[in-house]
């Protein structure tokens, strides 16, 4: 079991890599619903996202994530609901789920604006394959089974205030920190991490064609250090956007994007400023979605 128990315990604690319990997105301002539960259904149309990710390429095993969301207002305008579905993978580890959101939505007349609650379960089957293992212990015989998973359930909860032109939320997610029962054994540094997400921007009118919208995501665990993206996009005629991302000890990102008629799609580009950027070639994330309905700002951010 010591072969097991010294690959777990490094993944979950190491503060360097603390955030791989849960997926990197470095164009999380394009489909914030996947951090946040309270952002369900702040938009009057069906906002439907594909998500590709491949970390650190090059390297055998690196994180890789794919999802595919989608979430819409209810007729009564006060309620949203929607979901996601999951893969993500990491070395010998494997997470495929799925999620449900529900929103409450409060209008604020007062402030042009609109204040959201949000809640979210899910589900997600744990796998960890022992023939991706490097074996210290010839002899463990834990290792003589293929692979070996687990069900673990989890929830989230978020708030949110929208303007015309800002948004700030807040979410928590990775509530219940629940194990992982691996080889038979729940040892409390295996269970999930609570996380904590804060996110805000504004987009600035900078003329009729063109728009800049500065934002951040400040990223924290009651384990790690926290770790803050800060961002700058510019967007003309609100079908083409071009960006920039620092995410604080660990990466410059690059981001473009565009929309055409309900068409959205982004590329972002990490490059990696710690010690492993020598051993892989960069960070690659695709965006692909679709809006079913008219969107105000289309393809570009406040979705």
């Amino acid at each position: 079991m010591k072969t097991i128990q010294l690959f777990v315990i490094s993944l979950f604690t190491t503060s360097a890599l603390w955030a791989q319990q849960l997926p990197l997105y470095s164009q999380y301002m394009m489909n914030p619903f996947l951090l946040n539960p309270a952002i369900t259904g702040n938009v009057d149309y069906i906002p439907v996202r594909l998500t590709a990710r491949q970390q650190w390429a090059g390297i055998d095993g690196a994180p890789s994530t794919q999802a595919i969301s989608g979430h819409m207002l209810l007729a009564n305008k006060s309620m949203g609901v929607g979901g996601y579905i999951f893969a993500d993978r990491f070395g010998p580890e494997t997470k495929v789920g799925l999620q449900a959101n529900y929103s409450y939505i409060l209008e604020l007349a007062s402030w042009d604006a609109k204040l959201s609650f949000g809640i979210s379960f899910k589900a997600f089957q744990y796998s960890l394959d022992y023939a991706k293992m490097t074996e210290i212990d010839p002899d463990d015989a834990t290792l003589q089974e293929k692979s070996k998973s687990a069900f673990v359930p989890d929830a989230d909860f978020g708030v949110n205030l929208q303007g015309e032109r800002y948004y700030v939320g807040l979410a928590a997610t990775q509530l219940i920190e629940l194990p992982i029962n691996v080889a038979g054994q729940e040892l409390e540094k295996n269970s999930m991490i609570r996380h904590y997400y804060l996110m805000g921007g504004y987009r600035f009118l900078v003329s009729k064609t063109f728009e800049i919208e500065p934002s951040a995501l400040v990223k924290a665990t009651e384990r790690s250090p926290f770790s803050v993206d800060v961002n700058v996009k510019g967007i003309y005629q609100k079908n083409y956007w071009l960006g920039f991302s620092y995410r604080t000890s660990n990466a410059i990102i690059g981001m473009l994007g565009l929309n055409y008629q309900n068409f959205v799609f982004g590329y972002a580009f990490d490059y990696d400023i710690t010690d492993i950027r020598g051993h892989q070639s960069g960070t690659h994330e695709i965006v692909l979605g679709y809006n079913f309905g008219t969107s105000k700002h289309k393809g570009s951010s406040l979705l």
